[in-house]
Formats: C-alpha cells, structure tokens, sequence
C-alpha cells in the first residue's frame, strides 16, 4: 500500500516546484512532526542521496504499493550526508533505519543491509560499485536508475557529458545493477530530448521527471523476476568523472558554451582572469570583446562572454583552489585567453 502523509506530500510539491534539479547531495528537509507506516507491499530498500535526482526516486517509491524497508547512503560523498537531510528526514517520519555505508561491500554493511530484509533495493545516484555479494542480499537484485540511454554514456557523470558532446538526445534507464558500470540487462528506458539552452539542471528535472513514470512497472518487473534485455556495450560508450573543467580545454566558443551548461550547477567550468580563477556559472557566444557588460574568451570560432561568475566553485569545498578543479590544460590550437572587464 503507498504510504500517505502530509509530510511527504509537501516534500513532493517542495520538490518539483524546483525549476532546477542538481545531484548535489546536500538537500535537508524540516524535522518531522508526525510519522507514519513505511507500506505493507513487498519490502524494498532505497538506495541514493540527500539530492533533488534522488528524492525524485524515493518519493515515487512511497507512492507505489510496496513497503520501505530502509535507505542506504554513501558518506563519502558530501558532509551533509552524516548530519540531518532529507534521507535521514523520511527515515525518521517512516520510523526505518539509515545505512549510511562508507563500504557497500564490506561484511558489516552487508549485514546491516540483510538486517533490513529488502526482497529489492532500488538504487538512484549511488558513488560505490555494488559487488556481487551485497547485490546477492535482496533476493530481487537492485534496480539502478541512470540518467542516460544506456548503453550510451556509461559511467558517473551522463547528464554533463550529453550536454558538453552536443548531443540532441539522451535518455533514462532503469536496469538490473552488475559489478560493472551501468552494465546489467535493461528493465525499463526511454529517450529524452536535449533542448539548445539546457544545462545540467533543467536537463535532470525532465530526466527525473520521464523516470518516475517508468518506475512503477520496473520495479514490478524485478519483484517478479524479469531478466531484462542485455545491453550491447561495445554499440554504446563510457565517459569519466569530471571535476572543474578548464575553459581552455575546448577548442571552439561553441564548446566552451557547451561546458558550461554541462558543469551548472554541480561541476561549474572554470576560467582564468588577471592571473585568478573563476568559476563560470553562465556564458553566452559573443561576437567580439567589448559586446557585453562582462570579461569575452577568444576561441578561433569568436568570443565566449562569461555573464556569471564567483570566486569559489560552490561545490562542497566552495574555494577558489578546489581540489577538483583541472589545472594545466593541455594546449591546443583553441587555447583561449580572455579580454574585457
């Protein structure tokens, strides 16, 4: 039976009222006042973070007819996570534990796991490769949720690489989790476009949003032991982990534009000016130096005007040296160099 409660009803409308949605994971909600029954379906474990991708998950879990039967997260993966946010919230309105696993697969957080009994976990945004012996706990396996048509953009970081590629699609995939990158047999997916002003945040939202509606039958399918389609990974492609990338990594203005809607708002791109970095939260082509109110970068192809900048990264460091920042770009004949004010 879905579970029903004003508390989460308000964490819902909170939620897509947001025009933006980031996989930042430091997303908190107010302390419950109230509780009530996690459901009495079959029980299903969530896997995820304090982020508004995640909650998206969670929350459409709890409309579903199953019974939650607690939440894992990854510490390591932003500070908030081991003080109050929004997982430990629900946890605490549903009255069922919080893993907060700094391991998967360690012994002690198996046990922990099996402790909650999940028939299925579900896993939406999770920084850890789940082994062979945690993804033997739930009889069911786990459900991942990839914000890519898989087997396009395998890896950490689809909904930034779609965008900085110039990709017109993407899409959202729903598959059996392996101890293998974003490589297990697809339950459930579909296409999402690319509109030409995207960044990573609207991007996600319609993700989440065309996500949600597959969910349902997904996680009917796993419950009842669909295999689900293998993916042909030598047809598809994997993308890296992306920090703070160098606006004179790109060849071209167009390029530059692209990465730094890809980086807005978990990773922003980042320039030099005087002699101090920056990082770059809006941009928009230019024709030259001097047509806009701020500082131009020159590519081959004409000017990339920087319309939003700040002296930190607001990633959870939030410095100017941000350990994830790329240095050192590597020279190319569209290394840029910025004038204006």
């Amino acid at each position: 039976m879905a579970v029903h409660s004003e508390y989460l009803e308000q964490a819902r409308r909170d939620l897509w009222s947001r025009p933006l949605f980031t996989f930042i994971p430091d997303r908190d909600l107010p302390r419950p006042e109230s509780t009530a029954d996690p459901g009495d379906g079959p029980r299903v474990a969530f896997a995820g973070f304090p982020s508004d991708y995640s909650l998206a998950f969670l929350l459409a879990l709890l409309e579903m007819d199953v019974g939650l039967s607690g939440i894992v997260t990854s510490p390591g993966a932003h500070p908030a996570i081991l003080g109050d946010n929004a997982l430990s919230r629900i946890a605490d309105h549903l009255g069922i534990p919080l893993l907060r696993a700094w391991r998967i697969n360690e012994e002690h957080a198996r046990i922990e796991l099996a402790e909650m009994k999940p028939e299925l976990v579900v896993m939406a945004s999770f920084d850890q490769i789940i082994g062979a012996r945690a993804l033997a706990v739930p009889g069911r396996g786990w459900l991942n949720i990839h914000p890519s048509y898989l087997p396009q953009y395998r890896g950490p970081e689809p909904v930034y690489w779609a965008i900085a590629d110039g990709a017109t699609e993407t899409g959202i995939t729903m598959h059996r989790a392996v101890p293998k990158f974003d490589a297990g047999p697809i339950v459930a997916q579909t296409h999402v476009p690319i509109e030409a002003d995207d960044n990573a945040a609207t991007l996600t939202k319609r993700l989440a949003a065309a996500g949600v509606k597959l969910l349902p039958n997904a996680v009917e399918g796993m419950l009842h032991g669909t295999p689900g389609v293998t993916p042909e990974l030598d047809q598809g492609s994997y993308r890296p982990a992306v920090g703070h990338r160098d606006l004179r990594r790109a060849a071209t203005a167009v390029e530059a534009e692209r990465m730094v809607r890809a980086g807005f708002p978990n990773m922003l791109a980042w320039a030099e000016l005087g002699g101090v970095p920056c990082y770059v939260s809006g941009a928009r082509l230019a024709a030259a130096a001097g047509s806009g109110s701020g500082p131009v970068l020159q590519y081959p192809d004409g000017g990339l005007e920087l319309t939003s900048t700040a002296p930190t990264c607001g990633c959870h460091h939030d410095v100017a040296d941000c350990p994830h920042r790329e240095v050192q770009a590597t020279a190319t004949t569209g290394a840029a160099h910025a004038t204006g004010e």
